[in-house]
C-alpha cells in the first residue's frame, strides 16, 4: 500500500514562510516526524523522500515548481514511481478557512486554488483526498495575492505550531486507520 503526500507551494527562498507555502511547511514537518533529513530530486523539479512505515511505502512529495504548474510535474513524477491518484493526498493553503483550522475531503473542486486547479487538470479527477489549510481570512483591505505571499505573523506562528501537531496526528492516522476514520475524527473539530 501506498501513500502519496504532496505539499503545494511555490519554489525559491523568497517564498519559504509565505501562507500559500504551507503545503511545502507541512511536508517538512512530516520529514521531521519521520526522521528523514533531506529530500532527493526528481528531474530538478521534485523534491521527495519515501520511509516505509508498518508495511506501506509513505513518499513526502513537493513539486519544485511555481504553484499554478503543480500538476504536470508531479503526475510524472507519480507515473515513474507508479503512485496511483488514489494514493495522493494533496495539501495545501485555504483562503476560506481560517488559521488555526484544516480540512480534509476526498475529493471536490479546486475552490478557486490554482495548484489544487493544476493537479485535478492533469490527472483528470476532482476525486484527490485533500487537506486544506486555514490562512484566512484575508484582511479587507488587502490584494488576495499579496496577502496569500506575505509570511505568517508571529501571533499566527503559534496557532499553525497547534494545527501542525494535529496534522501530525491526523498523518499518522491516515496510515494506521484511513481516510474515512481521520475525516470523521478530524473534520468535527477543526
Amino acid at each position: 500500500m501506498k501513500f502519496c503526500f504532496v505539499g503545494l507551494g511555490n519554489c525559491g527562498k523568497v517564498y519559504e514562510n509565505t501562507r500559500h507555502n504551507i503545503g511545502f511547511i507541512v511536508i517538512d514537518r512530516l520529514s521531521k516526524h519521520l526522521n528523514l533529513n533531506s529530500f532527493l530530486s526528481f528531474k530538478s523539479s521534485v523534491l521527495w523522500n519515501k520511509k516505509s512505515v508498518d508495511d506501506k511505502e509513505v513518499y513526502l512529495v513537493k513539486p519544485y515548481n511555481y504553484m499554478n504548474n503543480s500538476g504536470p510535474i508531479l503526475k510524472t513524477f507519480c507515473d515513474y514511481k507508479k503512485i496511483s491518484v488514489k494514493d495522493l493526498i494533496v495539501i495545501y493553503d485555504d483562503i476560506d478557512t481560517e488559521i488555526g483550522k484544516f480540512r480534509i475531503k476526498k475529493s471536490g473542486t479546486s475552490g478557486g486554488h490554482k495548484g489544487m486547479e493544476s493537479v485535478i487538470n492533469v490527472f483528470g479527477t476532482k476525486d484527490i483526498v485533500r487537506i486544506r489549510i486555514g490562512i484566512g481570512p484575508k484582511p479587507k483591505n488587502e490584494d488576495l495575492s499579496c496577502y496569500v505571499l506575505s509570511d505568517f505573523k508571529s501571533e499566527e506562528m503559534r496557532l499553525l505550531d497547534v494545527v501542525m501537531d494535529r496534522i501530525i496526528k491526523a498523518f499518522d492516522n491516515i496510515i494506521n486507520r484511513g481516510i474515512d476514520y481521520t475525516i470523521s475524527s478530524y473534520n468535527i473539530n477543526t
